[in-house]
């Protein structure tokens, strides 16, 4: 089995994939910045190293209001 580079670069559509959310989802997180990225010309990229850390720094769970 091929390993993955930490440093790969994702679309969208990988990331979607990825993190197991739609694309309205993900563009919701991309307009408040709440998810690392970049623009390369047209399209969004992520680097897959940046997601993993932002999934360890509880990136994608909801905030609960106490």
């Amino acid at each position: 089995m091929a390993k993955i580079p930490k440093n790969e670069l994702m679309t969208a559509t990988d990331t979607c994939r990825f993190l197991k959310m739609t694309q309205p989802t993900l563009y919701r997180y991309l307009r408040n910045r709440q998810i690392p990225a970049f623009k390369l010309g047209n399209e969004w990229r992520f680097v897959r190293a940046d997601l993993e850390q932002w999934i360890r720094d509880d990136g994608i769970r909801p905030s609960v209001n106490s």
